[in-house]
């Protein structure tokens, strides 16, 4: 009887320890669908992780003929230029319900364009099912770049106003705005 229960205590808690293990960011690049890079394949996403590992170049030539490179790895975070006109950060943050049966969430932030930038953000469970954004985020109405950090759970948002800036006399200024916005484990809030 002393046993079997000590069995099941033993399995319970090896359980228990493997739920609570938190996911890496490499292993998000490593079950990322195809389809949300279709350039970028596993075995490049694989490159990038062994050649950061090993302290080299994390540059791989992608599907389009273009060079990608994965310019940051950390636990939580990576940030990736995918080609000179588009890039892409992740971050992984901590919830407190869990979603799909694990306490974090993926941030993404795609950003396109040379001259002028444009980011979208989505958010998914790390089984790739795409969130709602408004559930976590309150997009800008006007087109803005973002950021994450690589050192805390916060989005800096870049804003051009307005949005006729380019068609403007070239020696009048740009208005830009810059807000830092933190997650707070259920949603990005102002600081």
């Amino acid at each position: 009887m002393r046993k079997t229960a000590f069995l099941f205590l033993l399995l319970s808690l090896l359980s228990i320890n493997s739920l609570m293990a938190q996911t890496t960011i490499r292993d998000v690049l490593r079950t990322m669908p195809d389809s949300l890079v279709p350039y970028l394949s596993e075995n490049n996403r694989l490159d990038m992780i062994d050649f950061m590992a090993s302290n080299m170049d994390a540059v791989v030539a992608n599907a389009l003929g273009g060079k990608s490179q994965m310019l940051t790895l950390t636990d939580h975070y990576t940030s990736i230029r995918l080609s000179d006109a588009s890039s892409l950060d992740m971050r992984l943050l901590d919830v407190p319900a869990p979603v799909d049966s694990v306490s974090q969430i993926l941030c993404l932030v795609r950003t396109y364009g040379t001259d002028v930038r444009q980011s979208t953000v989505r958010f998914y469970s790390l089984s790739w099912r795409q969130l709602p954004t408004a559930d976590y985020f309150s997009q800008p109405d006007d087109l803005f770049t973002a950021t994450l950090s690589d050192q805390e759970p916060t989005i800096t948002l870049r804003i051009e106003t307005p949005f006729d800036a380019w068609l403007k006399d070239e020696k009048e200024e740009i208005i830009k705005t810059s807000t830092t916005l933190k997650w707070d484990g259920r949603f990005v809030k102002k600081l």
